[in-house]
């Protein structure tokens, strides 16, 4: 390891102020976390010398970027990443970048025994995957999580914890699937979870509307893994919980704004919203009307 190596989850070896970071705890409590990068101007030059840990790096480009990049001390044909598309790292191996380009990149942060937490519902484990070094990767589920998350950035305390796990755990899930020669075993009970763990999930997310609850809790208390535990709720319920957690701050604020005379800025932080703004837009997109509007029609 390098005298002068630094946190690779937090990406400080690529020397890039201003950068925007989330976590996801959903698998093993290991944090996979997505961090964005941008650069105006180019010539951004050679990046820090990285940790070499078990762990893996995707970036996904936002806009096309040009860099050279050696892999063990060897020189890898990378033309460039276009929009759209990922390169994939695995940081037990030793990387060099000179980035060239202006870029605006979503980096996640991967540790393998994440990876490992899916051993329960994949046939063998993950021991790596199939993207050559340099490779440029169109993935179209890989570019819908990225999309999902893009606007977290900027406003992550209108995102639960539940909806970063939830994108965490379907990135793992698919890589694993797709590149990482496993493949996911069939669900043993097609009807999802029994009603007593139906019953449990929906306590604890009432329990907590604010969004500070992980997956991991709620499958622990319903005696499964996580992705068992995720797939299971969607076909019982036909959401996922951080679906269903909007639903149930939606549905606990029709009941404050009929049987309340509380403001709609306390309702907003009653029912778990980070901002009267944030609800606003949440429950007119849910309902069709503003939280007032609403309220004066349900009163006339």
């Amino acid at each position: 390891m390098a005298k002068n190596s630094i946190s690779n989850e937090k990406m400080e070896y690529l020397g890039v102020s201003g950068t925007r970071t989330i976590r996801s705890t959903a698998l093993d409590k290991s944090s996979i976390t997505a961090t964005r990068l941008t650069r105006d101007t180019p010539d951004h030059g050679f990046v820090d010398a990285h940790v070499q840990e078990d762990a893996f790096m995707l970036a996904y480009q936002l806009q096309e970027y040009q860099g050279d990049l050696w892999v063990d001390g060897k020189a890898v044909d990378f033309p460039c990443s276009r929009p759209g598309h990922f390169t994939f790292y695995d940081y037990r191996r030793s990387w060099q970048a000179n980035m060239k380009s202006p870029f605006d990149v979503v980096n996640f942060y991967i540790p393998r025994n994440a990876l490992a937490a899916l051993s329960e519902d994949m046939r063998g484990r993950i021991e790596g995957f199939s993207i050559a070094p340099g490779q440029d990767v169109e993935d179209p589920t890989i570019r819908g999580l990225v999309g999902a998350l893009r606007a977290v950035f900027d406003t992550p305390s209108q995102c639960s914890q539940l909806f970063f796990d939830h994108v965490g755990l379907a990135l793992c899930m698919h890589l694993a699937a797709t590149y990482g020669e496993a493949q996911t075993t069939p669900l043993h009970h097609p009807m999802g979870l029994a009603p007593w763990q139906v019953k449990r999930a929906q306590e604890m997310i009432d329990a907590k509307l604010d969004g500070e609850l992980l997956i991991a809790d709620l499958a622990s208390a319903c005696g499964l893994s996580v992705s068992y535990f995720t797939r299971a709720f969607k076909i019982a319920t036909g959401m996922p919980p951080y679906k269903w957690m909007t639903k149930r701050r939606i549905d606990k604020a029709m009941d404050l704004l009929k049987g309340s005379s509380q403001s709609i800025s306390e309702i907003a932080l009653n029912c778990g919203f980070a901002d009267q703004s944030h609800f606003t837009r949440v429950f007119t997109g849910a309902v069709g009307a503003s939280p007032g509007k609403w309220r004066r029609g349900f009163r006339q």
